[in-house]
């Protein structure tokens, strides 16, 4: 391991305990003390917002999955929509009738730049860009 002591903690209150991982969202060394999920090749480390970023990701998954079924059965990707969809996220990829789909700027990074694109999204997609922008 590259980092010679645990990444946590401010200025004044490092960590200096041994490393176990590096945080596959931050890239932060840390130790078993700060260890939010490690599993596989997964490696979390205990900050706000990289705990914020997998908790999301789980929940994504989730949710895309529930999306996949109500398309199978022919329906909105929405919970309680019942009109056949017509157009797909272009984030998760869900079909969502025009209701539920709003075409907007999305921020996407090219480059080491942030550039606006549009795009049609779903709500859902649409909130997650505040976890996954910082």
């Amino acid at each position: 391991m590259a980092h010679a002591a645990c990444g946590a903690g401010g200025r004044f209150s490092r960590c200096h305990a041994a490393p176990v991982d590096t945080c596959q969202y931050c890239a932060r060394a840390f130790c078993t003390e700060h260890t939010y999920f490690r599993e596989g090749h997964e490696a979390v480390c205990a900050r706000k917002r990289c705990r914020a970023k997998h908790d999301d990701l789980q929940a994504h998954y989730a949710y895309r999955e529930r999306v996949r079924q109500r398309n199978n059965a022919g329906l909105c990707g929405e919970e309680d929509c019942e009109p056949h969809p017509r157009q797909e996220c272009s984030l998760c990829l869900g079909l969502f009738c025009a209701s539920h789909l709003s075409e907007r700027n999305y921020p996407f990074r090219e480059s080491g730049v942030v550039i606006d694109k549009p795009v049609s999204i779903c709500a859902r997609c649409w909130q997650r860009r505040k976890i996954w922008r910082r």
